[in-house]
């Protein structure tokens, strides 16, 4: 197989999954809240937001809500709506797929031939986990996360040091979860003594390119634990600084990263200690039990399987199987860097369930060289037969038959319920008054600024941590039209098929009430659409 052949193979792939996405989705968008609250920052800034200002202003009303999300998603999304914002939200998950199937056609290529290729694409393609990732209208972070962490994998493998810092640096600068894969990205190259050199002097130019060009104003001079910002540029300046200096030393190598990775430590202290206990770190102690501990995605995969357990064979426990099979791959560099990311992966899965997409894309050319060596003296049909049955799909069928049919249908009903109440059609009763202030679900919060002119108290986002705790006082706690009054709130949304209604209805206060049917005397009901209510706050 030529290697014009070899790199047609990702634009097959990429055709088929295409068109079955359009058609799926029939054109029509719906957005998660994640990709809806992307949609509003691409919005402000086409509309004449700084650059360097990531404050959502109708988030937290009336206080504003500053943003740790980077830029750098922005960008290209801002330069495909010039075409149309519909174009943009099909176009950009699409293209980023795209971009990791021949990231995994280089990896797959090099571990084990063009078998290998066509091996790794029919298993990208059966991975059904990976799909909601890059469906038409998913314009969160994630899908580039992915891309950009597996560029890194692949300067791993290649040994390419200035590309390998410029994809970790852009990893972080787009978020923390890329943190982890950073890492390991970062062990390969500081043990490699003839490229440390230029990947240091890459990464320490990359931080400080990266303060200075893509991160808010407000945190270029705070030293901020859960976005890109001093603390971390200095950090990663620090560290290249050093692999250039250590790298020449002719002996005493070894002593001399033990000495940095110390420093580092003492440095990190100096910037901000509170950064040792994670992103989350200094968040109010209510938080946890009002909002962290409801993230499904952040679940351990133990808690995460009572949820969903077709999603963990799915999901998990096939990318527990990849990582397995990749030992049969052959051995080298290749193996050996395939193997360390998806068990880092792994490990954050094991712990935040959030983990399992990047471990599945880790681990898929490994599993296409296993099983191109495990049938190489065997016919084509052999390796057919291994891919039908050794892939992603295949698991969330087994999954699903230990779940049980009806109690997957039951979590697929109530799931597609709890998305309507945020889907478009949802807000006609909110779009037909004058634009006001909203107290909803936390949930419903990016959706109702995406699709109206509306402000909301708050979103499912750490850094509102006022707004949530706001809204729980709103819904749950003993007076909350003290909360109602002190923010100005016009109107009051809620939804009954949300988790957020049977959690609020279970701690009492104004959900319990309209739950038995009993409007207090401050509500006006303005209009309902489905399991959405809205009520005027007199």
């Amino acid at each position: 197989m030529g290697n014009r052949q070899t790199w047609l193979w990702p634009l097959a792939a990429w055709t088929v999954f295409t068109a079955i996405a359009l058609w799926l989705t029939h054109g029509v968008i719906q957005l998660d809240t994640d990709s809806a609250m992307r949609l509003v920052q691409v919005r402000d800034l086409l509309h004449g937001q700084s650059w360097f200002d990531t404050v959502q202003h109708r988030m937290n009303t009336p206080y504003g809500l500053s943003m740790h999300w980077s830029r750098l998603v922005d960008a290209p999304l801002a330069l495909l709506m010039q075409v149309s914002e519909k174009f943009a939200l099909t176009a950009w998950p699409l293209l980023l797929f795209l971009a990791a199937l021949l990231l995994l056609v280089r990896i797959a290529f090099v571990m084990a031939g063009p078998r290998a290729v066509v091996t790794a694409m029919a298993l990208a393609l059966l991975c059904s986990g990976l799909y909601a990732t890059f469906a038409p209208g998913n314009i969160d972070h994630h899908g580039l996360q992915l891309v950009v962490m597996l560029a890194a994998l692949l300067c791993v493998v290649e040994r390419r040091p200035a590309l390998g810092a410029a994809a970790v640096a852009l990893g972080l600068g787009v978020g923390l979860e890329s943190l982890p894969y950073a890492l390991a990205a970062i062990a390969f190259f500081v043990f490699d003594q003839e490229k440390s050199r230029a990947f240091g002097l890459t990464l320490a130019g990359m931080a400080l390119l990266m303060l200075a060009a893509t991160t808010a104003s407000v945190y270029r001079f705070l030293p901020a634990c859960d976005t890109y910002s001093l603390f971390y540029a200095v950090l990663l300046v620090v560290g290249g600084a050093g692999l250039v200096a250590i790298s020449f030393l002719p002996r005493h190598r070894l002593a001399a990263l033990i000495v940095l990775a110390l420093a580092l430590l003492a440095l990190e202290a100096m910037l901000n200690p509170v950064c040792f206990a994670g992103p989350y770190a200094g968040m109010d102690a209510r938080m946890r039990l009002i909002f962290l501990d409801r993230i499904n995605e952040a679940r351990p995969v133990w808690s995460f399987f009572t949820l969903a357990p077709a999603q963990v064979v799915g999901g998990y426990l096939y990318a527990v199987f990849a990582l397995a099979m990749c030992a049969l791959a052959p051995p080298g560099r290749t193996r050996l860097a395939v193997m360390v990311f998806t068990a880092v992966a792994l490990l954050v899965a094991t712990f935040q369930y959030r983990g399992v997409n990047f471990a599945l894309l880790f681990a898929l050319p490994g599993l296409a060289a296993a099983l191109v060596r495990l049938t190489a003296r065997r016919s084509i049909v052999w390796l057919a037969a291994a891919i039908l049955v050794l892939n992603g799909g295949a698991f969330i069928l087994a999954g699903a038959i230990v779940e049980g049919q009806d109690r997957v249908a039951l979590r697929a009903m109530r799931f597609a319920a709890q998305e309507d109440c945020g889907h478009e059609p949802a807000l006609a009763a909110l779009k037909a008054l004058p634009p006001g202030r909203v107290a909803a679900f936390v949930d419903q919060g990016p959706t109702i600024l995406a699709y109206t002119g509306d402000a909301v108290i708050a979103g499912p986002y750490h850094r509102g941590s006022a707004g949530i705790l706001d809204s729980y006082a709103i819904f749950a706690g003993a007076d909350p039209r003290a909360v109602l009054q002190k923010r100005g709130i016009n109107y009051l949304m809620t939804c009954r098929a949300a988790p957020d209604w049977n959690f609020y209805r279970d701690h009492g206060g104004l959900i319990a009430q309209l739950a038995a049917g009993q409007i207090p005397a401050w509500l006006t009901p303005a209009g309902h659409s489905g399991a959405v209510e809205l009520y005027k706050v007199r």
